[in-house]
């Protein structure tokens, strides 16, 4: 059942979430091991390594939730399975943190990175999630492990997770700053640190349909590529 409102400057998509990310990261093919393990590093008494066989001890959760891409499209009610964040940071994380981690710096293997504050990891709906719609990720969508945070926009929930960098204060490249915000909060409209949240809207929604276009194509070529391959680029979303 779709929801009845879309959050603030979104529209709901129809059909399926295509894969979407940016240019530099798309062309890439990223292919992991499904055991590949997560290091943990950064602001941490000494560092350690997140792998399937510490998940398997840490329970499982399913959310339904709504996935709301930057550039004002959003895909209603894609349900993730796996770990909440605050579990597996109990479990694995706590003991090697030091008090004062403020921000977690996410890397994917392809990449792509994005800096997010330790608290807006800490909500209740955070995964590290390996299902999506019930079935195990595909490349397409962050296989085989990514973060999902509903409450954030897609940039900010990486795929193919790498590692994650525990750090006493936000990291942000120049770049980053212009491109995406401190926080990211979908219901603040964070789309950028920079100018006036309702302009950023207008920019995104004016490139919406050829956004939604490339990423179809995308889409579209990854399925051929597992067809026959067996290979495919990342994304953001």
């Amino acid at each position: 059942m779709t929801p009845e409102f879309p959050a603030p400057g979104q529209v709901f998509l129809p059909g399926p979430m295509p894969r979407f990310g940016l240019p530099r990261y798309l062309g890439r093919q990223v292919q992991v091991a499904p055991d590949a393990p997560i290091g943990i590093f950064g602001h941490v008494i000494c560092p350690a390594v997140l792998t399937p066989s510490l998940l398997a001890h840490v329970p499982r959760t399913a959310i339904i939730r709504d996935f709301h891409c930057v550039t004002t499209w959003t895909a209603p009610r894609v349900q993730w399975e796996g770990w909440r964040f605050t579990d597996v940071w109990a479990a694995a994380l706590a003991d090697s943190a030091r008090p004062d981690v403020t921000h977690v710096m996410v890397s994917a293997h392809d990449g792509y990175q994005a800096c997010v504050p330790l608290e807006e990891l800490m909500q209740p709906d955070v995964l590290l999630a390996d299902h999506m719609n019930g079935a195990p990720l595909t490349p397409a969508h962050g296989a085989p492990l990514r973060l999902i945070a509903p409450q954030l926009y897609g940039y900010k929930n990486i795929k193919h997770l790498r590692r994650l960098e525990l750090l006493p204060a936000p990291v942000t490249s120049l770049a980053g700053r212009l491109l995406s915000h401190p926080r990211g909060r979908v219901d603040l409209e964070e789309r950028s640190a920079t100018g006036v949240s309702r302009f950023w809207r207008w920019v995104y929604h004016t490139q919406l349909n050829g956004y939604l276009r490339g990423a179809r194509a995308l889409s579209e070529q990854g399925s051929r590529t597992r067809t026959g391959a067996g290979a495919e680029g990342s994304a953001m979303t």
